[in-house]
């Protein structure tokens, strides 16, 4: 069965589209002829690449012209238009074009963004045979921490991480001009949204102290808080933890928060999933933390934990649901 691509992947004709234009623009009649491809064709994967913002179309020519052989094509002011002009220009004997389309590119996401492989969003053989591709061009190293992108290709990266952040930008945007991106690694990121804002899109999931009173602890905001995953299926108690840890990192409000959820969940969480998905976001030592002072009854203490007095203030205002 074949892979739905994500929204964000580019097509072998955007890239060719885009290495037509990097040394300069063009109209839409020099695009047809030196692609070879129909009008509608050429007029379809332009506007993907407007929504992408990698291109501007621009009347040229007598005001009174008419003939869309007067529209030029250009790269965009964007910076992650920009990079890939640098890239492209710069490597210009790479095949860009089966390297950036299609599942290509979301393997690259994939290197840039993890350390260990994982085979839930790729298959095997897919995977091996596009890091195969990629080792080949020197695009892609290997060694004993993993697969990592060549530090030599720093506009690669450059790039890749330029484009994320603006499509995830550009998701958030889409949903509320309000909304507020807290934390974000990859494709993944952890959202601010005003009360009650309306959020259709089903990889946006309600997290944190949004999802408290779920748990038994109500926890009164003016805001809400969402995780964005495109690989999560649903939020558990773990991930809400961890999350509220993200809305504010090295905040003692809401360390005390998470540890109220903790400690009511301590004895059905998975403590191996929690530690590890922590670890993943660079939150595994203060969860270990959090973990030794419900543990110790406040013998271990941190900069960021409250006392222990503190927090079973804390536990006793949550009495009534506890």
């Amino acid at each position: 069965m074949r892979r739905k691509l994500q929204k964000y992947t580019l097509s072998v004709i955007e890239v060719k589209i885009l290495k037509t234009i990097t040394e300069g623009s063009h109209s839409l009649y020099v695009l047809r002829k030196n692609l070879s491809i129909k009008p509608s064709f050429l007029s379809k994967n332009l506007k993907k690449l407007r929504q992408k913002d990698f291109i501007i179309v621009e009347r040229r020519g007598p005001a009174l012209e008419k003939s869309k052989s007067w529209k030029h094509v250009d790269l965009s002011n964007s910076k992650h238009a920009s990079l890939m002009r640098d890239l492209l220009l710069a490597y210009n004997h790479i095949n860009w074009e089966n390297i950036l389309s299609g599942l290509g590119i979301e393997v690259l996401f994939w290197i840039l963004n993890h350390t260990e492989i994982n085979y839930e969003s790729f298959s095997k053989v897919a995977f091996w045979r596009y890091t195969k591709e990629f080792m080949g061009f020197g695009l892609v190293t290997l060694d004993d921490r993993g697969y990592s992108i060549n530090p030599r290709f720093s506009v690669l990266t450059d790039f890749l991480n330029e484009y994320q952040k603006f499509w995830l930008n550009n998701l958030v945007r889409s949903i509320s001009r309000d909304a507020l991106i807290l934390w974000q690694k990859g494709f993944e990121m952890l959202v601010r949204m005003p009360k009650d804002t309306n959020v259709s899109n089903g990889q946006f999931f309600k997290t944190a102290t949004s999802c408290f009173d779920e748990f038994g602890i109500p926890i009164v905001s003016d805001f809400d808080i969402y995780f964005y995953s495109n690989v999560k299926k649903k939020i558990r108690v773990e991930d809400a933890i961890i999350h509220t840890l993200l809305i504010e990192k090295d905040n003692t409000r809401y360390v005390t928060y998470a540890l109220l959820l903790l400690r009511k969940k301590l004895g059905t969480i998975d403590e191996d999933y929690l530690l590890r998905e922590a670890q993943r976001v660079d939150t595994g030592l203060q969860v270990n933390a959090m973990l030794l002072f419900l543990r110790t009854k406040g013998e271990r203490t941190g900069r960021t934990l409250p006392t222990w007095v503190e927090f079973m203030t804390r536990v006793r205002e949550y009495e009534g649901v506890d």
